[in-house]
Order: C-alpha cells, then sequence, then structure tokens
C-alpha cells in the first residue's frame, strides 16, 4: 500500500471475554470432539434461561401488525414515542430526574453506546475507569485516547467498593480527567453499590467539575437483600451525568441489541451540553438501532407478566450464585466476594498461590501442546495461564481476572446456568481443578 495502513492504537483494544474464544476454536480444529463449558459470557439463552412468554407474545404481535413499519428503519435516535416513555420512566423511577427525551437515544445494544461515548470525548480529555471494569469501556476509552486507561481501584476486601482515596488521588494527578465511569450493579465483580458510595462519587464530580457515566444495564438484577439506588437519584441537578440501560438483559434477549443512552442534566454546563450534542450527532452515523425490540419496549415493561417474571428471575439468581459461592468458598485459597446484582462473580487467588510452574494434565498432546506455547511467552499474567490449563483439561471456559484490567489474579464466572446436575458438575470439576493446579508445583 502507498501508506501504512496499520493503526498504533489497535493495541488497546482489549476484550478477552470474546478472545478467549478464539482459543476454544484452534482447541476444537486440533481435537473436534473438544467440548467446552462456557462460563465467559453472560448468555442466559445458552444456558437454559427461556424468553418469558409473554415477551414472545408481544414480537408476534408486533410483527403482524398490518404494514411492515417495524421492518424498516426506525428514526435514528429511536422512535420519538419511545425515547418519551423511557424519559418519563425515568420520572416514575426516580421522581427528581428531570430528562428530557430528545436527550435519549436509541443504540445498537451497549456496545454501540460505549463506542460512540467514547469516541466524541473531546482530544486530550480522559473518562477515568473502575479496575477491575468492563472491557469494553476501558478499552474504547483507552483506543480512542491513544494511551492506556486511567483507573481508579476497586477494593475486593471491602465487597468491591470503589476506593475513594485513590479515585480522587487519580484526578489530583491527572488533570485530563473529565469524567468518571461506574458500574452498578458491577460487571465483572456483582458488586452492588449503594447510596453512601454514590454520595462520595458525586462529590468528588462536584469538587473538581466532572462528568459521571453510570452504566445501569442490570439495575433490575440485585439480590441477597440488596436494594438498587440509581445515580440518577443521588446526582440530583448536581453534576453532568449519562445513564445506561438496555432490554437486552432486563429479559434474556441479549441477541436483541436494544441499548439507550440518557443524557441527564443537560443544562448544567455549556461544555457538557455541546458533548451531548456531539453524541447524537454521531449516533446519526449508526442509522438506527434494531427496530423490533425498540418498538416494543413500553408494552414489555408495562406488561402486568414482568414484574412477576423478574422477581423469579432474581430468586433464581440469587439461589445459583450463592450455590456456586458456597463450593469457591470451600478453597482457601481463593478470596470470594458473593454477587448481589447481576449474574457475575469474580473469585480471586490469595497472595502467593500462583507461580508458573503449576499445570493441569491435558490429555490431549496437540493440545498440550499448543497450551504450553500459548503461556510460554513473556508477560502472561498467571492467572491467565490457570485459565488456558483449566480450559485445555477439563472444557471449563472461564476469563482471567486480568482480562478485565484486575491488578488481582483470579477469573471471573457467569451465575446463569439453570441445570442444577449439569452446574453441580461444572463447579465440583472446577474446584478440584483448581486445588490439582495449585498443588501441581
Amino acid at each position: 500500500m502507498r501508506t501504512s495502513f496499520s493503526n498504533p492504537k489497535v493495541q488497546f483494544l482489549r476484550y478477552e471475554i470474546r478472545e478467549v474464544v478464539d482459543v476454544v476454536q484452534k482447541l476444537k480444529e486440533i481435537d473436534p470432539e473438544f467440548k467446552v463449558i462456557g462460563e465467559n459470557i453472560g448468555d442466559p439463552i445458552v444456558k437454559g434461561w427461556r424468553v418469558p412468554a409473554f415477551v414472545k407474545q408481544l414480537i408476534t404481535e408486533e410483527i403482524q401488525r398490518d404494514g411492515d413499519a417495524v421492518f424498516g428503519y426506525s428514526h435514528s435516535r429511536g422512535n420519538p414515542g419511545i425515547r418519551k416513555w423511557v424519559a418519563e420512566l425515568s420520572r416514575r423511577l426516580f421522581p427528581s430526574s428531570t430528562l428530557d427525551y430528545e436527550y435519549v437515544l436509541f443504540t445498537n445494544g451497549l456496545g454501540a453506546a460505549i463506542s460512540a461515548l467514547y469516541n466524541m470525548v473531546p482530544h486530550g480529555s480522559r473518562i477515568i475507569q473502575p479496575a477491575p471494569t468492563y472491557p469494553s469501556h476501558a478499552s474504547m476509552e483507552s483506543f480512542e485516547s491513544g494511551a492506556e486507561p486511567i483507573m481508579y481501584r476497586l477494593d475486593p476486601f471491602r465487597n468491591w467498593e470503589p476506593d475513594i482515596d485513590d479515585l480522587e488521588s487519580q484526578i489530583k494527578s491527572n488533570p485530563q480527567i473529565a469524567g468518571i465511569t461506574m458500574i452498578n450493579p458491577n460487571n465483572p465483580t456483582g458488586a452492588v453499590y449503594g447510596r453512601p458510595v454514590l454520595e462520595q462519587m458525586i462529590r468528588l464530580a462536584e469538587k473538581y467539575q466532572l462528568m459521571i457515566l453510570s452504566d445501569e444495564i442490570y439495575f433490575r438484577m440485585v439480590y441477597n437483600g440488596h436494594k438498587f439506588v440509581s445515580m440518577v437519584e443521588v446526582a440530583g441537578n448536581r453534576v453532568p451525568l449519562i445513564v445506561l440501560r438496555g432490554l437486552s438483559k432486563d429479559v434474556p434477549w441479549p441477541g436483541g441489541r436494544c441499548g439507550w443512552v440518557e443524557f441527564h442534566n443537560v443544562n448544567l454546563d455549556s461544555g457538557y451540553r455541546s458533548y451531548c450534542e456531539a453524541v447524537k450527532k454521531r449516533i446519526l452515523l449508526e442509522v438506527c438501532s434494531v427496530h423490533l425490540p425498540q418498538a416494543i419496549v413500553p408494552r414489555l415493561y408495562d406488561h402486568p407478566e414482568f414484574a412477576v417474571w423478574n422477581r423469579s428471575y432474581n430468586a433464581e439468581l440469587e439461589k445459583i450464585a450463592n450455590t456456586i459461592a458456597e463450593r469457591l468458598e470451600s478453597i482457601e485459597a481463593l478470596m470470594v466476594n458473593r454477587a448481589n446484582g447481576a449474574f457475575y462473580m469474580m473469585p480471586l487467588f490469595r497472595e502467593g498461590v500462583l507461580n508458573d510452574r503449576q499445570t493441569l494434565q491435558i490429555g490431549n498432546p496437540g493440545i498440550r501442546k499448543f497450551v504450553e506455547q500459548e503461556v510460554a511467552g513473556p508477560g502472561v499474567a498467571l492467572d491467565k495461564r490457570f485459565a488456558y490449563y483449566l480450559l485445555a483439561s477439563t472444557g471449563i471456559c472461564v476469563v482471567p481476572a486480568t482480562g478485565f484490567y484486575s491488578s488481582y489474579p483470579g477469573f471471573r464466572i457467569t451465575t446463569l446456568e439453570r441445570d442444577e446436575k449439569i452446574r453441580n458438575h461444572t463447579y465440583l470439576r472446577l474446584t478440584e481443578a483448581i486445588r490439582e493446579y495449585l498443588h501441581s508445583a
């Protein structure tokens, strides 16, 4: 080519949740009979969850309406009537909300929203990220900035709460920080943050004149006696606030790719308002969000069966998560913070228990050779080494904690498997494999 076509910033694009799928594919090419138990991706469908009958009925009614409007484009930012419903819902859930429907944008899942939001951050400004974090946030922010993410610590010794002192220290040390990302309920840890934590973050945002980006996609999935508190409630009209929500996880329909962005307190700061307008223009380039799931949003959430289904969903998620936690807590070498929301958990290895000599038995010589080569390179994290040996030996696919920008070694699992027999077998085998691995060297 006449000029270099290599983008030097590609090094900042990391998404190990899906990258490990490429490893699985390699193992299946070596051994077509290789069986995988996927604990890496939060897809309820593959874990036995069924789309509720009332949701299927709403979809059927929509596609059978006279005319085929739902098969065409929607408004580029989302159907205006549905965006008005979202603004009304915000006021219904959080009475202090003043959300204007003109600042509600529908996107193709929150992946598209995250890309657009960081894409339009002015050059030189940074959005600080939690560590550990959902990699799409840190990865896209880092890619757009052309530099490693600036991060604040989530403290595993305090149920993964944000370390407010560390956050403020990072803000002071990095004057280019213009905003704070938080994820509540948290992916990847399953933590749920209460009002005192949110209030501390709001005070920091006020003090340093920062925006807050609050990813609340899992806000309906809270259990173990915890209650969800939205940043909308706490922020009031005090700071610029962006909230992310979506349909894709509220019911088992992740393939629906239906998310939305809410810009709150738009008139609080002229620079923030300009940024919001820039994101609105950027969203136009997406043409429009997927039309069908968007079209049924109001009727789905207002359906009399939704609240009943959601309570049942949370009750089962609680039972599954606690059962898995009990199994993992039996291993002294692990520190386990139980999930209280969403459907993820991140057990950590205690300090000093991992080394670069530990292995598991791998029956297939070709697979064993492949894994040994993959973990032999310089700088391979010890938890990634464990995850690869676990996968090759047992077929259990987890994501190393370092893949979520964690400074602590461990692994993230999903807590979705409905089949009790499969779940018990998976986590019995996982705990056995952890013990074997730790005692191998």
